[in-house]
């Protein structure tokens, strides 16, 4: 089956929308075959869903132009998935694909670009695009382009403006509202009481602060960059995947968690810096109403392989890892994965990090998408499990773990004891609340099960390479 990617960067130019009159102004000149811009939004995914060939992988980009172009990516996401005649490229592979573009709003893209993201991703098809002021309208113009050969067909739109227009350009339309607008009004609030332009970087949104990522995960961290990014007089976005640690140049990390407040999600963000204080420099907090989250598709809960896990699922696992929250541990206990979004794709590798303020033995057990468990660290004699008081250890350390299907998000549970301890065998088990007492004997004590003195866990979520 042939294979598309398609890449729709809108580009708005010398914007000035314009739907009331002055007084005494001239009528305005529409073009006969005028459209709104849903009309055209429309039109545009009617034309390439009867164009490309049934099955095509599809990947969208186009937030470089401000609030239009955000409109117009999820319009036209919504439209081409709805249409069930695509395989969409996950978007959090999206900011690797426009960093490949590398081109300059020129309303070309180069032939080394594009067979460059032909190379990397496999796409056959570029899809790109402008929107630019044409007397009293606008002219909206979508190229797909054929990167082996080098040619292209065009969908060319004549749009009006209409409120819908007004409102995304902020001319004659009253205050902004939506989901967008409050994460403008939330990033602009963290950063009211910076004075000097900030290297930032967006870490992990997660649910209830317990490190699962889920889709609304993905759209709160685009859209917190994207709106950053217009605001230069504060921010400087710096690449996704940068922590504190990994790249010392970012002076401040935006973090968040979300949680259920009935069928709405109330989001906490806060900006957090970098330097060895790790002071909080802002924070805000809002409200997504249950209306905006089914309108962009995004759930609270976790991906299951091609779905969301259930409510009853999803319970039935945080039941269960309860115990490794870490509030009733004798010291501080902490593990986390090599990763700052804990996003990982089919092949790739994870190592983690684990810290313990007093010495210990560590026993590390892996949680998969299907609730099952097993312990994965120590699993041999060479794993050396003891950890002194105020290090920080890499693992694995005799080998790698690998990340494969089936696709969701997993858990790492740490559990930290006072003697050492064999692990009995068995191989994996469905989770339970008692994974954290049993399957351990420390040595010289009769075989009796030894209970940890301290635990902690994160979580990570596998997706396919597309």
């Amino acid at each position: 089956m042939k294979k598309l990617v398609i890449l729709l960067t809108v580009t708005v130019l010398s914007f000035a929308a314009c739907t009331s009159q002055k007084a005494n102004a001239p009528a305005p000149v529409y073009s006969e075959n005028s459209l709104t811009l849903d009309a055209a939004i429309a039109d545009a995914a009617d034309y390439f869903t009867a164009k490309l060939s049934r099955g095509s992988m599809i990947a969208l980009t186009g937030f470089e132009a401000e609030s239009v172009s955000d409109y117009i990516f999820e319009e036209l996401w919504s439209r081409f998935e709805n249409s069930d005649s695509f395989v969409m490229v996950d978007r959090r592979n999206l900011e690797q694909i426009r960093r490949e573009m590398n081109y300059q709003m020129s309303g070309e893209v180069s032939d080394e670009s594009a067979r460059s993201i032909g190379q990397q991703y496999g796409p056959q098809t570029i899809i790109y695009g402008q929107m630019t002021r044409l007397g009293d309208e606008y002219r909206l113009v979508i190229y797909a382009t054929d990167v082996e050969r080098a040619s292209s067909s065009i969908r060319a739109l004549n749009v009006r403006p209409d409120a819908r227009l007004a409102g995304l350009l902020n001319a004659d339309a009253g205050p902004q509202n939506g989901l967008d607008a409050e994460i403008d009004r939330a990033v602009a609030e963290m950063g009211r009481n910076i004075d000097q332009r900030l290297k930032v970087g967006v870490g992990r949104i997660s649910l209830n602060n317990g490190g699962t990522v889920t889709s609304l995960s993905d759209y709160l961290k685009r859209n917190i960059e994207i709106s950053a990014s217009r605001q230069q007089a504060k921010y400087l976005i710096v690449g996704a995947g940068v922590s504190g640690e990994s790249a010392p140049a970012v002076q401040g990390i935006v973090e968040g968690s979300f949680s259920s407040l009935g069928r709405d999600a109330e989001v906490s963000l806060r900006l957090i810096s970098t330097a060895r204080d790790r002071a909080v420099l802002g924070s805000a907090l809002f409200v997504i109403p249950a209306d905006e989250l089914g309108k962009r598709n995004l759930s609270m809960l976790p991906p299951k392989n091609n779905a969301v896990i259930s409510q009853t699922e999803f319970d039935a696992k945080q039941s269960a890892i309860a115990p490794y929250n870490g509030k009733d541990n004798a010291f501080t206990l902490r593990v986390a994965p090599d990763d700052l979004d804990g996003v990982y794709y089919d092949g790739e590798y994870m190592t983690m990090r684990i810290y313990a303020e007093e010495n210990c033995y560590i026993k590390i057990t892996h949680v998969d998408v299907e609730g099952n468990t097993q312990v994965i660290y120590p699993t041999v004699a060479q794993d050396n499990n003891f950890i002194k008081a105020g290090e920080t250890r890499q693992i694995p350390d005799n080998t790698r773990f690998r990340m494969t299907m089936p696709y969701g998000e997993e858990y790492i549970l740490a559990a930290a004891y006072e003697k050492p301890f064999t692990v009995t065998a068995g191989g994996a088990a469905p989770v339970s609340g008692s994974i954290i007492t049993r399957g351990l004997l420390v040595e010289g004590s009769g075989g009796q099960t030894a209970n940890p003195v301290a635990a902690a866990k994160f979580s990570y979520t596998i997706l396919p390479r597309q």
